[in-house]
């Protein structure tokens, strides 16, 4: 985990790392400073990143999110003393599973910002009056419940005037598990009306609607059957009296749970024709092809697609040992009773165990394990730098021995230029020039720096198909990778540590917004890799 705090030009004036960070920042902070967090393969944290506010737990999905120091509104909307100062205590740690999943008041964070997305829940609405920050909408889950009274903190609230065409949301990032929600009515009469009705409206469009009386107390709504939902919003405000005055939310509370993501399942993607991929959207498109999520700690993450029968994995022992079984989507006795697979560790070291004979895995070593063996297991040498065994398993037919492939014996194939931004290594793992397989191969493509293209021109191959993961990226760069037929193509965005599936009719190349390294894996029908159908640029579309 990194804790960085930058200023308003990205200059580095503190960074601290580890498991866990309690540590104090001892200068004062300036307009524009902003903490940033992130942490490899973590998405819910538990933050107190001032002692004037609540310890709380948000969800991230990228990994990390930033925060920047509110210096504008502090005394608008935070306690006397938050950010103040030159001692700042900041603590960060990865919420247990517990912590993050467990039942409580999911809708609590005094750290959201307004239009900030990366870092969840988050409160936004149509309307605020008069753009006042006492009347933002993350006021509204900040955990303030003082209500008898209007203006800066501890009176500020989310209101939007008097309309009667409010629309308020609290997102939460992922699907959640709602039974119950409490509404704190700003209460300062008589200068504030209330709302008598308001509608409570979930993702899949079914509506509850509370019904409220005058009062500062706490309003319980106590859903009949929980519900799952990703937003909750409020909508169709009737107020108590007319023509229309002030009314304000003080505090929502939503009681619920985090639905914990089962990754352990193997994910069976299904093969798609390329004249129904013309009409996906982006949201369809990243469902069959992209695969994000790949490393979880103790947990081996799996995704079985029917193009090619290829399963792409990401296996990440941290604590424990992981084992890799079959599963009854396979219907085999062992994991590779018809298959082979090839392994390539791109974290720390690590050791792989196939049938009690242990592989040393160092940073980038690569292994490829042949059909019929059947204990296969993973374990991590340091907690602190676990290892990340990115695994390519497809059919076979025939059983070759188990080869272990560090970096330095890989096959290096230096290929383009700088002229064309496309100057790269290939490093040629499982390939008929380094050792032999039965028809997977799997090898590690490193960009020069200043150059972001891994192929252009770029091709198909009808024979097999190819899966790309993508790394050694910042948190903050992506790669735009190409895929569909030439004469329709369409784009994916890609982060860090995120693979790519892509069918044999389909181009697949990709240009970074700086220099990165990818790992390909083919199988098909042949490894002949002059077997490609090239398409000059000119003819894409």
């Amino acid at each position: 985990m990194k804790l960085r705090i930058l200023d308003k030009n990205n200059n580095e004036l503190f960074v601290k790392q580890g498991l866990k960070i309690d540590c104090t920042y001892e200068s004062e902070y300036s307009a524009g400073d902003k903490i940033y967090i992130s942490a490899n393969n973590c998405y819910f944290f538990k933050i107190q990143l001032d002692s004037a506010l609540k310890e709380t737990v948000v969800y991230a999905p990228s990994g990390s999110f930033e925060y920047q120091i509110p210096t504008e509104v502090l005394e608008r909307i935070y306690e006397e003393g938050a950010f103040a100062g030159t001692e700042h205590r900041i603590r960060v740690s990865e919420a247990t599973d517990e912590e993050a999943y467990g039942e409580r008041n999911i809708s609590l964070n005094p750290y959201d910002l307004q239009g900030q997305k990366r870092c969840y829940p988050h409160a936004y609405a149509n309307y605020v009056t008069r753009g006042e920050p006492c009347f933002f909408e993350r006021n509204a889950i900040d955990g303030v419940l003082e209500n008898k009274g209007h203006g800066n903190f501890p009176y500020h609230s989310w209101a939007g005037g008097a309309r009667d065409d409010l629309e308020y949301y609290v997102d939460f990032g992922t699907e959640v598990e709602v039974e119950k929600l409490v509404f704190y009515l700003r209460a300062d009469f008589p200068h504030d009306t209330y709302w008598k009705n308001i509608d409570i409206e979930f993702s899949d469009g079914e509506i509850v609607t509370a019904n409220f009386e005058g009062v500062a107390d706490g309003q319980e709504v106590v859903l009949k059957e929980k519900k799952i939902t990703r937003i909750i919003h409020l909508t169709n405000f009737i107020q108590a009296v007319f023509p229309l005055s002030w009314a304000a939310l003080s505090q929502i509370e939503v009681y619920g749970r985090y639905i914990k993501e089962d990754l352990s399942k193997i994910e069976i993607r299904s093969a798609s024709n390329p004249k129904d991929v013309k009409n996906y959207t982006t949201e369809r498109l990243r469902e069959e092809f992209h695969i994000a999520k790949l490393f979880t700690k103790d947990n081996i993450r799996m995704v079985y697609s029917h193009i090619d029968r290829i399963i792409t994995a990401g296996i990440m022992p941290v604590y424990s040992e992981l084992k890799l079984e079959a599963g009854k989507e396979l219907a085999a006795d062992y994991f590779l009773q018809r298959r082979e697979m090839g392994c390539i560790n791109i974290g720390g070291k690590g050791i792989i165990t196939v049938d009690g004979t242990e592989y040393e895995m160092n940073p980038r070593d690569g292994i490829y394990i042949g059909m019929g063996n059947k204990d296969i297991s993973f374990k991590c040498v340091d907690i602190e730098n676990p290892p990340k065994f990115y695994v390519s398993s497809c059919p076979a037919h025939t059983s070759y021995p188990v080869v272990k492939i560090d970096i330095t014996k890989a096959k290096k194939v230096p290929c383009g230029s700088k002229e064309d931004c496309n100057k790269r290594v290939i490093n040629q793992y499982i390939h008929p020039e380094v050792m032999q397989s039965c028809q997977l191969a799997m090898g590690l493509t490193m960009l020069d720096v200043g150059s972001n293209w891994n192929t252009m021109p770029c091709h198909t191959h009808d024979r097999r198909m190819e899966v790309y993961l993508y790394l050694d990226m910042d948190e903050n760069d992506a790669v735009f990778h190409m895929m569909g037929e030439p004469d329709e193509t369409r784009h994916i965005i890609i982060h860090n540590e995120e693979a790519v599936i892509s069918p044999s009719w389909s181009i697949h190349t990709g240009v970074g917004t700086k220099n990165y390294s990818f790992i390909w894996a083919m199988c098909g029908e042949n490894q002949e890799f002059d077997d490609m159908d090239f398409i000059e640029t000119k003819d894409l579309k």
